[in-house]
C-alpha cells in the first residue's frame, strides 16, 4: 500500500520521481501532510481513508506551491526567482512579494498567470529558456560593457566589448555561470552580477567536460612533451592527469584546469617534459567516494548540500565537490544535456557514469549499483539500477570521466 500511495504522490508532484520502496520516510510524511494541507484535510501525516480516497480520486489536485506556503520548497524557488531577477530577497515564506515575482515570471514566459508555482512552472524555472527579468539578449547599456570588461578580463569574452548583449556575450555568461556553480541561462540576474563582480570570480579555464579544438590543441601540446599518448578533443580524466603532471613539473599550481599560466606555458617552447611521474585528480572512482561519504544523508526537495538533498543536488554537489565545474541541472536538463558523452543503454554504463531517469538523476557505484538521493527512502542510499522501474524510466547516461 505504501509504494502505490508513494507513486500516486510522485504522479501529482508531492514526492520528486523514484522508484517507490514502500518505505515510510519522512520525506512521504512530509508529502503526506502537503497533500492533505492543500485537499483540506486535517493535516497529519498518516494516510487514513479520507486521505487515500482524496488521493485515488481523478480529481485530486496536483502539488502547488502558492501564497502562505512557508517550506525548504519555496526557499528554492525564491533562490530560482532571485537569480532570474524577479525577487529581491529570499525568505522561505511565500507572499505577497512572491506571488507579484511568479505572476511576472509567468508572463514574460507565456504561462497562465495565477501566481502559483506548478511542476510546469518550477520545470519553465531551471530552464534554459526560461526568460529572466535581467539583463539579457539584445540588452545595451553601459553597464553590460562593465559586465563585458570584466568577462574579458577572466577570460570569458573574445569579442570587444561594446555594451550590446549579443550571442558571444550570452556565450561568455553562460560558461562563467558554469563555471561558478550557477544555472547556465545566460542572463545576468542579482547571482551571476555578484559573483562576475566578486574578487573571487573565477576565472576562463579548459576543464573536465570541455570538448573541441581547444581541447585538441592543449591534448596535442601535452602529448608532444610526452604526458599524453593520444589526442581525443574531449577533456577527461585522462587529461585532468596529464595537465596536473605538467603542472606540478613546471612549477605551477596543481588543478587541473588550463588556464592563462598553464596555457602560456604549454605555448612557450619552455615546457618541461613529463618525467614519467602521474599525478591524479578527479576521476571515476573518487567521484564515487565522494557520493558514499554522503550516505544516509537527508533528502529535501531542493536541496544541494552539504548536507541535505535532492536527486539533482546531490549530483551537483559532489561533481563540484571532486573539481568538475558544473552549473546546477534539474533531471529534466540533463535528460537534454550533450556537454558530455551520452550513454544510451542502461547495460553499457561504469562506475563514476551519470544514471538519467524520467524526473530522477543518480550516480553509477559499479557492480549494478547507483547512489542517489531517493525521494522514497528520504535519504542517499546505494541501490540497484537494475529494476524494473529504473529499466523503464531509464533515458541515458553521461560519462564524465
Amino acid at each position: 500500500m505504501v509504494a502505490d500511495v508513494q507513486a500516486r504522490l510522485m504522479e501529482l508532484g508531492y514526492m520528486d520521481e523514484d522508484d517507490p520502496d514502500g518505505n515510510f520516510s519522512e520525506s512521504t510524511r512530509i508529502a503526506v501532510e502537503h497533500f492533505q494541507q492543500q485537499a483540506g484535510l486535517p493535516v497529519t501525516g498518516t494516510v487514513d481513508k479520507a486521505t487515500l480516497d482524496a488521493l485515488n480520486s481523478p480529481d485530486a489536485q496536483e502539488y502547488t506551491i502558492a501564497i502562505g506556503t512557508e517550506n525548504d520548497d519555496v526557499r528554492d524557488i525564491q533562490e530560482r526567482l532571485y537569480e532570474l531577477g524577479y525577487i529581491s530577497k529570499v525568505t522561505g515564506y511565500f507572499g505577497d512579494d512572491t506571488e507579484r515575482a511568479v505572476k511576472k515570471f509567468q508572463k514574460l514566459n507565456d504561462l497562465p498567470e495565477d501566481g502559483k508555482v506548478t511542476k510546469a512552472v518550477r520545470e519553465m524555472l531551471y530552464s534554459e529558456d526560461a526568460v529572466s527579468n535581467a539583463f539579457s539578449y539584445g540588452d545595451e547599456s553601459p553597464e553590460i560593457l562593465t559586465f563585458q570588461q570584466r568577462l574579458k578580463d577572466l577570460g570569458y569574452l573574445t569579442t570587444t566589448p561594446d555594451g550590446k548583449f549579443g550571442p558571444d556575450t550570452r556565450a561568455a555568461v553562460k560558461r562563467f555561470q558554469e563555471n561558478s556553480g550557477l544555472v547556465a541561462d545566460g542572463y545576468i540576474g542579482p547571482a551571476t552580477k555578484a559573483a562576475l563582480m566578486s574578487k573571487d570570480a573565477q576565472g576562463n579555464a579548459l576543464s573536465i567536460g570541455a570538448e573541441g579544438a581547444d581541447v585538441e590543441k592543449v591534448q596535442q601540446l601535452l602529448k608532444k612533451l610526452g604526458y599524453m599518448s593520444k589526442v581525443t578533443g574531449y577533456f577527461g580524466s585522462t587529461t585532468d592527469s596529464a595537465v596536473r603532471s605538467f603542472q606540478h613539473n613546471n612549477g605551477l599550481k596543481v588543478d587541473g584546469k588550463v588556464g592563462k599560466k598553464t596555457m602560456a606555458l604549454l605555448t612557450s617552447g619552455k615546457a618541461k617534459k613529463s618525467t614519467g611521474v602521474n599525478i591524479t585528480g578527479a576521476n571515476a572512482s573518487s567521484f564515487v567516494e565522494v557520493a558514499k561519504s554522503k550516505l544516509g544523508c537527508r533528502y529535501v526537495r531542493g536541496a544541494k548540500g552539504p548536507d541535505k538533498f535532492d536527486c539533482s543536488g546531490f549530483v551537483y554537489w559532489c561533481l563540484n565537490k571532486v573539481g568538475v565545474k558544473q552549473g546546477y541541472m534539474t533531471s529534466h536538463g540533463w535528460a537534454k544535456s550533450n556537454k558530455y558523452t551520452k550513454i544510451k543503454n542502461i547495460k553499457d554504463l561504469k562506475k563514476g557514469d551519470i544514471i538519467v531517469f524520467k524526473g530522477h538523476v543518480g550516480i553509477i557505484a559499479g557492480g549494478g549499483m547507483m547512489i542517489d538521493a531517493s525521494s522514497s527512502n528520504g535519504k542517499v542510499v546505494r541501490r540497484s539500477y537494475t529494476s524494473n522501474w529504473c529499466k523503464r524510466m531509464f533515458i541515458c547516461g553521461f560519462r564524465v570521466f
